[in-house]
């Protein structure tokens, strides 16, 4: 009975590796090593009061009773015990993040090459860079609309004063070509998603924009910013001496 019960107090049969990742759920693997490194230290301080030795701690322990010093070795080992399966779950967790890691970048892959092939959006002319304005509105709400400007933004961007190294032709232009990079980033990492492919993902989005691409711009807002934009634009036209272009409608599809 004494050797089960001393077993017992030493051993953390409580805390086994499935306990401590339920318990770290929050955190990464890179934690949990901190965890057992703290772990690691505290028991050699332990065992260190318990030496023989020439240490600051060595020689406090010789100052302890030999029952005090047993006390600090089962003390010790416990520590171990609940250190030694803090080092499992680490180990999982850190295959998991990896695993998590691997397929992200394999479906970011995939994301970036769905991008590419749907999201060919041409500027050559005023009503497409107008078309991808729209896309962009109807867009917002149904990616990570944090990563899209709202309208308000827009039409600041659009009629912001140019920087004194360009003209404001280019700097309009620029404007567009900003949109652009933004809104296929924004749909790249909508894309992105561990329960669905890539393609899943784009498939939702396109079935998305569809029902909220009419709602999206008749809203005044989105009806301002293109207005606002179709006007900065044709000014660039007359600028480079081209026709003046017939201001897009504010329906149409993507």
């Amino acid at each position: 009975m004494a050797s089960s019960r001393k077993h017992d107090l030493t051993q953390a049969t409580g805390v086994t590796a499935e306990t401590v990742l339920k318990q770290g759920s929050l955190y990464d693997a890179k934690s949990l090593q901190k965890v057992q490194t703290g772990l690691s230290s505290a028991a050699r301080e332990l065992r260190a009061l318990t030496q023989n030795s020439n240490s600051i701690l060595g020689r406090l322990g010789q100052e302890l009773s030999h029952e005090q010093r047993e006390l600090l070795n089962k003390a010790a080992a416990l520590l171990d015990s609940v250190k030694h399966n803090v080092e499992h779950a680490k180990e999982r967790k850190a295959r998991e993040e990896k695993a998590v890691a691997k397929l992200r970048e394999q479906r970011g892959q995939q994301a970036t090459r769905l991008v590419a092939q749907h999201f060919q959006l041409s500027t050559t002319t005023v009503e497409q860079q107008i078309e991808v304005l729209k896309l962009y509105i109807a867009i917002r709400p149904v990616t990570d609309g944090w990563l899209l400007k709202e309208d308000h933004c827009l039409r600041d961007m659009m009629l912001s004063q140019a920087q004194s190294w360009t003209a404001t032709r280019q700097w309009r232009l620029d404007q567009v070509s900003s949109l652009i990079a933004d809104l296929k980033y924004s749909v790249k990492e909508h894309l992105i998603h561990p329960d669905q492919t890539p393609a899943q993902r784009l498939e939702s989005l396109q079935q998305r924009i569809d029902e909220v691409r009419e709602t999206q711009l008749s809203k005044p807002s989105a009806q301002e910013t293109i207005k606002v934009w179709t006007k900065a634009l044709q000014e660039v036209v007359l600028e480079s001496g081209q026709a003046s272009v017939k201001s897009p409608s504010h329906g149409g599809t993507v």
